[in-house]
């Protein structure tokens, strides 16, 4: 069997913070819901890393539209039994290439709004190294860009660290190929956790 590759992304452009900052505005997940299609990628861009300065950040409090999980369950209850407002960019399976270079897109069955997020975070980096990893605002986003953009049907998450911000996923196939996956998590320790409250002492 033949190893599944991910072609080279080169068009990306790695996060400023320091550019989005302001620049969160809540309205954009009304436009999410009523017409996607005209929100833009930098638009997106400055959304979901411009909210990284907010103190609902900083208290854990990700606003549903962030969550690619919250489009798929909402897209499902708006449109069940229409599936036309869904977009399916097919994996050119004759090269065997996960990110194919005469597709559109590489993700697999996706809403718009899922799309729009994808398209926010694959325009940072390609994920295959550390200084071009993928920057997410929190951990959950790895997972949610996982299931939508590699054939994790066949793949389990076998290893996951962390060093300088930087998160690595292993994911191995049944054949024991290994793909390497790197996210940026550093917005997310530079704002760190909140404190736990202290628990009484028994």
């Amino acid at each position: 069997m033949k190893q599944k590759i991910i072609a080279m992304k080169t068009n990306f452009l790695k996060v400023k913070y320091s550019e989005y900052e302001g620049k969160y505005d809540e309205r954009i997940k009304t436009m999410m819901e009523t017409a996607p299609e005209e929100i833009d990628v930098e638009t997106m861009r400055a959304n979901l890393y411009g909210f990284t300065f907010t103190q609902d950040y900083a208290d854990l409090k990700i606003p549903d539209e962030f969550s690619m999980d919250y489009w798929q369950d909402y897209n499902v209850e708006s449109n069940f039994g229409d599936m036309d407002d869904l977009a399916l960019i097919p994996i050119d399976e004759e090269k065997d290439v996960l990110y194919p270079e005469d597709a559109e897109g590489p993700y697999y069955f996706v809403s718009p709004q899922e799309e729009l997020l994808l398209k926010a975070i694959d325009s940072t980096g390609d994920g295959k190294t550390p200084q071009t990893a993928l920057c997410v605002i929190d951990v959950f986003q790895e997972y949610e860009y996982i299931n939508r953009v590699v054939e994790y049907c066949d793949k389990q998450v076998v290893e996951q660290s962390v060093r300088g911000g930087i998160d690595c996923l292993e994911l191995k196939s049944f054949d024991g190929s290994v793909v390497k996956l790197y996210f940026d998590v550093k917005r997310r320790f530079e704002v760190g956790y909140p404190q736990l409250e202290d628990t009484p002492s028994l």
